[in-house]
């Protein structure tokens, strides 16, 4: 079912010690950061030419008051670029018209506007997960954006560990991931290089925590779809895993044990291969339960609706499950492989045929089994070695986190002064899916639950 990634020399080996069983740990290769303040010249013309190289736009954010920031993933080097404006550039505006996913950066920084709309007559309005909607006769209106998550408000001037630890416990099941690209971004703004333990135990929590929220995720579909039985049977799977890590690590999410530089020195993991084994366990629970929850009757109306959007996918720069059911193939453990090009982790099966909310389906299905073989097999061969490091070298005090989360890629940039948080910008997965609500538009209101599920977690 996975295919196997080709193996290179590795140019940065992580650790130098005996690899795990079947796992040559040095191979795991770290992706470069490349900083480029602002250094004057035509910016339009290195955006053109940024654009030429295939360079695809991840994230912008406003910065301090040094400048915006772009950053780009680059295919060819297997990098990220990071590009500063000057005090009096607005080079999110200009980039426009080379990276069109820009403009949704643009929506999202600077808020959606409703100044001078006219609503219909006896409309009234209904305030969902950062939308508005405009209901009129029991239907859909218009969608406007009207609040964005910015959890970096609130951390500005923490300390590195309780940023982190408010990232985890405040991010419900994308906690792990954001937690995971902060840690990231403060280790390279720090110049700290982790050992091979710490790399791939980050590797299984991800995923771990990628298994949790696609169950509950087609657990909640399953029931608003008239599938009782599949939705308990997926719920009572994710308790399972979650049973099973909070025996571990006392906690269902794996939530304390990231620190700056790998993970706590008292993590249990001499234990881990007992986790390995419900994870074994599960992997042959979820082959049972899969082809109910790839067979679910998803009604035509619905396919009907959701036709429009894949032309979307990458003008709004979608991430994650719906990103890939639209034909976008990103995903940052192919871009970034790290421990996944040395696990034997393949790559995400794009489902065809098919509409969009069946094709989401299959992909979350799909990384359930696949997140299941990886973390177990990774849990089964921990290298030995430190489980952290408390210093590094070379640390510029400006660091960039990248990582795929349950519902897509979640990066992270930080800028730290004196031990503390100065500056700190997200990318969201939901954020930038979001932009998918326009399909609400027309929607009963009794299909709005169903629709919304493209860019939501399902109700608990």
């Amino acid at each position: 079912m996975l295919r196997r990634v080709r193996k290179g020399k590795p140019e940065h080996p992580v650790d130098a010690r005996p690899p795990g069983e079947n796992i040559d740990w040095r191979d795991i290769r770290e992706t470069r950061r490349v900083w480029m303040p602002d250094v004057g010249g035509d910016q339009r013309a290195r955006l053109e030419f940024l654009a030429d190289q295939g360079l695809r736009l991840i994230m912008a954010d406003l910065g301090p008051a040094s400048g915006e920031t772009l950053h780009f993933f680059n295919p060819r080097d297997r990098e990220t670029l990071h590009l500063r404006a000057g005090k009096e550039e607005n080079l999110l505006s200009e980039s426009v018209r080379y990276f069109p996913q820009a403009a949704r950066w643009i929506d999202l920084i600077r808020g959606s506007q409703m100044d001078g709309v006219e609503t219909a007559a006896g409309a009234v309005f209904m305030e969902r997960w950062g939308l508005l909607l405009e209901v009129s006769g029991g239907r859909v209106r218009r969608v406007y954006e009207t609040a964005s998550e910015y959890p970096q408000g609130a951390l500005c001037g923490t300390r590195a560990r309780q940023a982190g630890f408010l990232l985890e416990k405040g991010g419900g099941m994308e906690g792990t991931a954001r937690s995971a690209a902060f840690f990231q971004a403060l280790e390279d703004a720090r110049g700290m290089k982790i050992p091979a333990a710490a790399v791939a135990i980050h590797a299984a929590l991800l995923e771990m925590s990628r298994v949790c929220a696609h169950l509950f995720w087609i657990s909640g579909a399953a029931g608003l779809l008239g599938r009782p039985g599949t939705a308990g049977r997926c719920a009572e799977l994710r308790c399972e895993v979650e049973e099973g890590m909070e025996e571990w690590l006392g906690d269902p999410q794996g939530r304390g044990c990231f620190l700056p530089g790998g993970v706590r020195e008292d993590f249990p993991v001499e234990e881990a291969p007992a986790m390995a084994e419900r994870l074994v366990s599960a992997a042959g629970r979820w082959e049972e339960i899969s082809p109910k929850a790839l067979s679910l009757p998803v009604p035509g109306w619905v396919e009907r609706r959701l036709r429009s959007l894949y032309r979307e996918a990458k003008k709004e720069g979608w991430v994650g499950p719906l990103a890939r059911s639209a034909g976008l193939a990103a995903d940052v453990r192919e871009e970034e492989p790290g421990p996944y090009a040395v696990v034997g982790w393949g790559g995400v099966k794009l489902p065809k045929g098919g509409g969009m909310f069946r094709r989401v389906v299959g992909v979350r299905a799909f990384e359930i089994g696949a997140s299941l073989h990886i973390a177990g097999r990774i849990l089964e061969n921990i290298p030995e070695g430190p489980l952290q490091v408390k210093r590094g070298r070379g640390g510029r005090g400006e660091g960039f986190g990248r990582c795929e989360g349950p519902e897509g890629e979640v990066c992270c940039h930080v800028i730290m002064e004196k031990g503390q948080v100065s500056s700190l910008a997200f990318s969201l997965p939901g954020e930038l899916n979001r932009s998918a609500a326009r399909c609400l538009e027309g929607a009963w209101l009794d299909e709005v639950e169903l629709l919304s599920l493209l860019w939501e977690a399902p109700a608990t």
